[in-house]
């Protein structure tokens, strides 16, 4: 359970600090993820080859540590591109892969987070946003490659939000952002600005932990 582990974050700490926790605590609902974090010890460092992000992550037992930076005591340093996580293929670069082997295998599993039901995200996600202001009042989710739908709300369909169902999964779990997503043409989005605005928002707080999604 994601209760029996411990987070040690930064005080104050940074969007990317922030967005790896709760990517992190989503995915250790998984028991299999669960045991795999467990087996990891030593810490690891991510940085961004987009902007000047980084963080890095230490993992002893049921604690997990997150803070801001590339530390000197990482074993290894992966440099990615965090709004392509969720692409089907994406590898990052890895320094200090050839020292450390079997560790950067392991951590290479660790990122590769665990596909959930994109149905049981969407409907955590309404539940956790369908009262923020402005919010639309209906919405459709479409998965384009199971050819799913799912709807939420009451009255006409104020928004549809199409993608496929990884990429979906990755915006309403809080590990991307919708806008950034739609500018990718990872995700397609019938509405108004309005409501592409307070969605993007929506995505951004769960990013940042602002709203549970347990």
């Amino acid at each position: 359970m994601t209760t029996d582990f411990v987070f040690k974050l930064e005080t104050d700490p940074v969007p990317i600090v922030l967005s790896l926790y709760t990517t992190l605590k989503h995915a250790l609902s998984n028991p299999a993820y669960a045991a795999l974090a467990r087996s990891i010890d030593g810490c690891f460092s991510i940085a961004s080859t987009r902007d000047p992000q980084s963080a890095t992550i230490t993992l002893k037992g049921n604690q997990i540590d997150i803070h801001h930076g590339v530390s000197d005591k990482a074993k290894i340093t992966i440099n990615l591109d965090l709004s392509r996580m969720s692409e089907e293929g994406y590898r990052p670069s890895v320094k200090g892969l050839l020292r450390h082997p079997f560790f950067a295998y392991r951590v290479g599993r660790l990122l590769n987070f665990p596909a959930t039901s994109w149905a049981d995200d969407a409907k955590r996600f309404w539940d956790s946003t369908q009262f923020l202001p402005y919010m639309p009042k209906a919405i459709k989710f479409t998965s384009t490659d199971k050819q799913q739908h799912l709807s939420f709300g009451n009255g006409p369909t104020d928004v549809e939000i199409c993608g496929k169902s990884k990429v979906l999964s990755s915006m309403l779990t809080g590990s991307s952002i919708l806008v950034e997503d739609i500018i990718a043409g990872r995700i397609q989005i019938i509405g108004s600005l309005k409501h592409l605005s307070v969605l993007s928002e929506a995505t951004l707080k769960m990013k940042l932990g602002e709203l549970g999604h347990e």
